[in-house]
């Protein structure tokens, strides 16, 4: 097997596909939001050389490809390329609907005409039914919502006497002045400028009127040297524009939590028949914002962890904290609607003669329900996408006009002015754009080979005989996926509890997800980083039960310069393992022999690089192997080393990738062993190995890199004596 797989894997073409991959229109991802995405296409060039199949005896013998952290789906989407049953999964619900969504739901309903009674009338192909009718109901929720809620947009949804409709609204935040004797409501504000565009530059600024603060919009350049009134790059520090006054940090957090914060209009931004322009808010505008917060608002608490979740620092505890009340209104009666929508998508399934089995989507159905259900599915995701768009953490890009994300980064920071824009304009992540962005990823999903997929804890995941190992580990504390979200949890769980009631019976989703975030133990890091490093282990240990013994598995895990150092470290009995010895060990204490290791880079490498991503590609170990002593193993490794590493180079790789597929080469040699005796009798730990490995692979990569510049400095003589 390791020859195949040195043979066939093409790794700089695997490598291009992963650094160039983009979240475009017809792909998977542009479903939902997800974090540190696992690449597709390069897992399908790697699926299908490993596992290429002309006699089909991997379908005779019942494999099946699992993958029980498939965060967005993406890995379980390139696994059924193979043609061989897949079985995916995620202790997180919101994961486990996206797996669900991508890879399992498109197959039961391939090549299925549209229900509903506006769709065009044409020949469909594949998921392209699914999609029109998901275009048809989400225009049908459309029409309702601007129906019910034309109260709450002014001039948002019907233009104004001059043809101009309000397209967005910023706000900033205020508090009272910390000086006694100033009165002001004093604003929070980072920027003044709404628009950088050349010959459409507008400003607001602060204007005095009787001790408070308004702000009036002006087009052009601003002349001001101040930018805003925030005072330095870090801490909530402002100026107050009527006395001068510059709040501490710590005075700005507890009037966020004594709930003393409060909200202005600074500007709006209104699009006619001459573009896009910026106006100072009228009483009516401001008066159409001063509305009560719905009654049925989702519950959920923002987690503590500063490092991620910086609101609740400012008294922003609860997720209802980081919406307008009319953006509350909004998000409530959109998830209402998509409920409702479920009876008219089942009738009209009925009527085009699909069958009334009573069977559910959760129960594996195909019929009228499960259909119903299955439109809803899509729907909810089309909140999710709003919901990155419509809370009090998206913010101003006064670069183009528009609504930035809620999620530039993996976290949800503090904002101080932020956007709110219109669902129903044209701003960024508007209606109309996010229901297509659906639409368009529905209809190219594939439905050439289906996954079953299941919620629960990876390291216990109950594996059939004869699996192949499929899978992404999440790395130690690198994401919260499950706190962060939390943040399109609360309101798919509005959408979709009675489609799949044990995914949506918490309020907020589990947080014993592998990881070694602290807060989840209560602020001890070691206990995290153990029950992390235990979790590896169990996963290791319980699929060595059912491993598929012919073929091998693969892990993708990070390599870090941290890994590296370490292994350059001389280390001591005591040393704490790097997370690269760890994942070694608890495969080879797991019995398996590590055929290679291949980077899987979804980045450029550069000298700035903390980690790269790599395929850990494995098998299990024969019964028969020996064991040996310290010597023996270095005696051994520098003998059959040179062939690998040269064997191994001669593929299609870049320079850059050679000391990962060498380590590969190494802990080939090193697995080989069920077990290495040091001189006092004690087990050969990987530390001491990967050290070893890396000081031979470094010495002849610098070797072969010596010959490479020689032969290249002979060839350019040669060319010019010729």
């Amino acid at each position: 097997m390791k020859k195949q797989i040195e043979r066939i894997v093409p790794l700089r073409l695997v490598n291009q596909l992963a650094m160039t991959e983009r979240i475009k229109k017809d792909h998977p991802g542009n479903l939902h939001l997800w974090w540190n995405r696992s690449p597709i296409y390069s897992s399908e060039e790697i699926i299908k050389t490993i596992f290429h199949d002309n006699d089909n005896a991997l379908q005779k013998k019942n494999t099946v490809i699992v993958d029980p952290f498939s965060g967005f789906g993406g890995l379980a989407v390139a696994a059924g390329q193979a043609g061989i049953p897949v079985i995916a999964g995620d202790l997180n619900s919101v994961a486990t609907v996206l797996t669900k969504a991508i890879a399992e739901i498109p197959s039961r309903f391939d090549n299925k005409k549209p229900v509903s009674l506006d769709a065009e009338n044409r020949i469909y192909l594949g998921t392209q039914g699914l999609a029109e009718d998901i275009r048809c109901y989400g225009m049908q929720i459309r029409m309702e919502l601007t129906s019910r809620l034309s109260y709450v947009y002014p001039h948002a949804i019907k233009p104004d006497e001059d043809g101009k409709s309000v397209y967005a609204c910023l706000w900033t935040r205020t508090i009272p002045c910390p000086n006694p004797a100033c009165d002001c409501r004093m604003p929070l504000v980072t920027s003044y400028l709404l628009s950088k565009l050349k010959g459409r530059e507008y400003y607001a600024h602060p204007v005095i009127d009787s001790g408070k603060v308004v702000f009036e919009v002006e087009k052009g350049v601003n002349p001001s040297s101040k930018q805003g009134n925030k005072i330095g790059a870090s801490g909530a520090k402002f100026q107050c524009p009527v006395c001068g006054e510059i709040t501490k940090d710590s005075y700005v957090k507890s009037i966020g939590k004594s709930h003393q914060l409060g909200l202005q209009l600074m500007a709006i931004g209104v699009e006619g028949p001459d573009g896009r322009e910026y106006v100072s808010p009228t009483k009516e505008q401001i008066s159409s914002t001063d509305i009560e917060i719905p009654i049925d608002i989702p519950i959920g608490e923002l987690p503590e962890i500063t490092r991620w979740f910086s609101p609740p620092l400012f008294g922003l505890k609860k997720y209802a904290d980081l919406y307008t009340p009319r953006q509350l209104i909004f998000m409530t009666t959109l998830c209402e609607l998509i409920c409702n929508i479920r009876k008219t998508v089942f009738e009209d399934a009925k009527q085009t003669g699909m069958a009334d089995d009573g069977i559910s989507l959760e129960q594996g159905g195909t019929g009228a329900l499960a259909y119903s259900e299955a439109v809803s599915v899509y729907l909810s995701c089309l909140v999710g996408k709003i919901a990155n768009f419509q809370s009090e953490i998206c913010t101003w890009d006064n670069r183009n006009g528009n609504v930035r994300a809620a999620f530039t980064r993996q976290a949800i920071p503090m904002t101080w002015v932020f956007a709110e824009g219109n669902p129903f304009s044209t701003v960024t992540g508007n209606y109309d754009t996010m229901l297509k962005n659906i639409v368009e990823t529905v209809a190219n999903l594939p439905c050439s080979s289906s996954a079953t997929v299941v919620q629960g804890d990876g390291t216990r995941f109950e594996f059939p005989n004869n699996s192949i190992l499929f899978t992404e580990l999440p790395y130690y504390d690198n994401v919260g996926y499950a706190d962060l979200s939390d943040y399109f949890y609360i309101w798919m769980r509005r959408c979709l509890k009675d489609v799949y009631p044990k995914l949506f019976e918490k309020v907020v989703t589990s947080k014993e997800e592998l990881s070694s975030i602290p807060e989840h133990f209560n602020g001890d890091t070691i206990a995290a980083r153990q029950e992390y490093e235990e979790g590896i282990r169990r996963l290791c240990q319980n699929f060595s039960k059912s491993a598929f013994k012919e073929y091998p598995s693969i892990i993708f895990f990070e390599f870090g310069k941290a890994d590296e150092q370490t292994m350059l470290s001389d280390g001591d009995s005591n040393q704490e393992n790097s997370a690269w010895e760890n994942i070694v060990d608890a495969l080879v204490q797991a019995g398996f022999h590590i055929i290679t290791t291949l980077p899987v880079r979804t980045e450029k490498p550069n000298d700035r690089y903390e980690t790269t991503r790599v395929a850990i590609i494995f098998e299990k170990r024969s019964n028969e192997a020996l064991q040996t002593t310290r010597r023996g193993f270095v005696s051994e490794l520098k003998k059959k080393l040179p062939d690998l590493l040269q064997s191994w180079y001669q593929m299609d790789m870049d320079q850059w990738d050679r000391p990962i597929v060498g380590m590969g080469c190494g802990l080939s040699v090193f697995s080989d062993y069920k077990k290495i005796i040091n001189a006092d009798g004690s087990s050969m730990k990987s530390h001491d190995a990967l050290k070893v490995i890396w000081a031979e692979v470094t010495e002849y990569i610098r070797e072969l890199e010596l010959e490479e510049t020689s032969s290249e400095i002979k060839e350019v003589n040669h060319a010019g004596e010729l």
